[in-house]
């Protein structure tokens, strides 16, 4: 159910969470907010680290079959980056789970 497909007059609702009312229906913002959720911020960051992968992943085929359209300095330094990404999001991963561990083994 999309907001779009309505004919009239649409009236936005101000909700306090985007998840009262589906994941068919978008918060509209105001402009002026300008912090995100953490949520928000958590998957752009999570995709960022995808899109590194993807295009490291990429160059490195391309390596394989353009070999003349690639730099060899490009792949490398595209493989670092996506590598360095990996290894911080993993220890940023592991510091939550033990901070939310020492959360719950509080007495």
């Amino acid at each position: 159910m999309k907001i779009d497909s309505y004919v009239g007059n649409v009236v936005n609702m101000k909700v306090s969470n985007e998840k009262h009312y589906g994941n068919d229906i978008k918060v509209v913002r105001n402009k002026d907010d300008i912090s995100g959720s953490f949520s928000d911020v958590f998957m752009n960051a999570i995709e960022k680290v995808n899109d590194l992968q993807t295009n490291s992943n990429h160059l490195a085929e391309k390596m394989v079959y353009e070999p003349e359209s690639v730099d060899i300095h490009q792949v490398m330094i595209a493989a670092q980056k996506a590598e360095l990404s990996l290894t911080f999001t993993k220890s940023v991963r592991d510091e939550a789970i033990k901070a939310y561990r020492d959360l719950m083994n509080l007495r």
